[in-house]
């Protein structure tokens, strides 16, 4: 049965990569043979809000002749069409009429139908374009984010079959995947050029099913809280309810955003009832994903309801095209988080990422609206002093301004956010200061314990041990997790042992020479160690050295009065027994 279900999941894969790349093939056929030839006789076909193609006029003796936006094509030279026609077909015949006019027969929404003699001339005066954005800068930006859409979702699915294909959770997310990408652009366009709108529909009800109930039992396929087992019957019906289309698209936006969104609050119970491990970052992973996705959608699907008909036609333009990139933004976030979740791979660098990305987030949105307060209040000031003609200098004065503050406020923010996210992080970065503390106050062992403590949480490695350098070796003086006498072996055999395992060693090393290791086996998840934490861990090695060497000096006057007593009980013994090789003996 997985063969079986691992050759249908692929199956799909390839299916929707072929209808991926048909839809790429149908938006440039349509952007750059269809609606040319359209605008050509001073129309646009568009989409009412029952998916069915209705005109827009373009020139203004099309909007002398009584046409307007919303109108219906009923026939082109004198051939009648279905009211199911599809816009494929209608543009396919407009394209292919003779002569230099082409007859239309349109219907208005009241029912009355007029008669359009449209000419095939680029000089007739133009009303107002509806986008000023260039075509060629439209298409680049809009393929690329499509593009960027599509390889996220079907590379997601495709890692998840080859990683995981006997995992349930995986199988719903990735088949769910492959549906989003079969129905979001460029594929959309072509399904409701062609009139098979339906198929958006059923496929958005489907995997908006999967991904429901795939989130409510996320990571390990246990509904925590147990009411969530619901969603087994309730995901269904609510996709049903999106698939039929039956309710106003507030409703709509509210089933399709809000579940979700609420499903992963959720994941906040069980957040907090983990102990810190793999679930507890696997939460992360997929809040950040599926979150930043759903919200994208969520706003450019507001977007898309914003009154901009009403607009000039190059912020009009600019808003279409960013609802757009903004809507395929959001599905190529989406599988991302979970995909990292899912197949457990660099669990532990969500904390940095959600660190630098508040802190940069924080910084610019204060410098940009700091920026604006100053350069309107110098403006006002300037303009007061020295003139109108001197306001445009408020504008300098504000940027250097706000530039002298970026750099300052920047390493605040950077800083509150890494104690807040990763104190880890923070505590690797402290332990030179707090090496110069443990030195006088802790043995050897305790304070390799102690240093060993602060790397294992700030890299999240899985085990590690310190060892110190003697004349006849190593010693062993600290480990965490080292259970194993094989991998305590391979650890303690050195540089060579421990690499072999994937590990780190850091040469404890001063200018006095080497004093011991640092090992650290590698993380659960099999990831690399982040750079900026092997960094600060290796700025720390040298103070590392010195502490230790003064934690065994301190260690030796204690030890020496034992020994001198020692050597004179021995002594004592010898003379006693009358030891010709005693001193006192040799003496007499």
């Amino acid at each position: 049965m997985p063969r079986t279900l691992r050759r249908v999941w692929l199956a799909l894969l390839l299916l929707v990569a072929a209808i991926q790349l048909a839809g790429f093939a149908f938006v440039l056929f349509d952007a750059y043979r269809i609606n040319p030839a359209l605008h050509a006789i001073g129309i646009e076909i568009e989409f009412d809000d029952d998916a069915r193609p209705v005109v827009a006029p373009l020139r203004a003796d099309i909007v002398a002749a009584g046409v307007a936006r919303g109108d219906r094509i009923v026939a082109i030279a004198g051939r009648r069409y279905a009211p199911g026609a599809s816009a494929a077909t209608l543009a396919r015949a407009i394209i292919a009429a003779p002569g230099d006019r082409v007859a239309l027969r349109l219907r208005k929404p009241d029912g009355r139908e007029i008669t359009l003699r449209a000419s095939r001339s680029a000089r007739a005066a133009s009303i107002p374009p509806r986008n000023a954005v260039p075509l060629n800068i439209r298409m680049g930006v809009r393929l690329f984010f499509t593009l960027l859409c599509s390889l996220s979702l079907l590379g997601s699915s495709f890692v998840l079959l080859h990683r995981r294909p006997r995992d349930p959770e995986a199988l719903l997310l990735g088949l769910g995947f492959l549906a989003i990408a079969a129905c979001v652009d460029p594929p959309l366009l072509m399904w409701m050029s062609i009139g098979l709108d339906w198929v958006i529909d059923a496929l958005t009800g489907l995997w908006w099913t999967m991904l429901a109930i795939a989130l409510a039992a996320f990571p390990d396929g246990r509904f925590t809280p147990r009411v969530l087992r619901w969603s087994l019957l309730v995901a269904p019906v609510l996709g049903i309810v999106l698939m039929l289309d039956s309710v106003d698209e507030t409703t709509s936006l509210l089933i399709g955003v809000g579940v979700p969104l609420l499903l992963l609050a959720a994941q906040v119970i069980r957040y907090r009832r983990l102990e810190p491990g793999h679930a507890r970052q696997q939460i992360k992973w997929a809040a950040l994903g599926f979150a930043a996705g759903f919200l994208a959608v969520g706003v450019a699907l507001a977007m898309s309801l914003a009154a901009y008909d009403q607009w000039s036609a190059t912020p009009r333009g600019a808003w279409l095209l960013a609802t757009v990139c903004l809507f395929n933004l959001g599905f190529a976030i989406m599988p991302l988080g979970l995909l990292v979740s899912v197949i457990r791979y660099r669990l532990w660098d969500v904390d940095q990422i959600i660190s630098r990305s508040v802190a940069y987030t924080a910084v610019t949105s204060g410098i940009v609206l700091l920026w604006t307060l100053l350069s309107d209040v110098a403006k006002q000031l300037l303009a007061t002093l020295m003139g109108p003609g001197n306001a445009m200098l408020g504008l300098a004065l504000g940027a250097i301004v706000a530039t002298s503050v970026f750099v300052p406020t920047q390493r605040a923010v950077l800083q509150w956010s890494k104690r807040r996210f990763t104190p880890a992080s923070v505590d690797l970065e402290r332990l030179p200061v707090r090496l110069t503390l443990w030195r006088d106050r802790c043995d050897a062992p305790e304070l390799a314990a102690r240093v060993l403590d602060v790397a294992l949480r700030a890299l999240h490695a899985s085990a590690g041990a310190v060892f110190a350098r003697t004349p006849t070796g190593r010693s062993l003086l600290a480990r965490r997790s080292l259970e194993s006498d094989d991998v305590l072996a391979a650890a303690s055999a050195g540089s060579d042992g421990a690499r072999a395992l994937g590990g780190h060693v850091l040469h404890l090393e001063d200018e006095d020479g080497m004093a011991g290791w640092l090992i650290l086996m590698p993380r659960d998840d099999q990831s690399r160690f982040p750079r900026s934490e092997l960094q600060a861990l290796a700025a720390a090695a040298g103070p590392i050295a010195q502490a230790l060497r003064a934690a065994t000096r301190a260690q030796r006057p204690e030890a020496a009065p034992r020994q001198l007593v020692d050597e004179l009980r021995e002594r004592l013994e010898r003379l006693e027994q009358g030891n010709p090789s005693a001193p006192g003996h040799a003496a007499t």
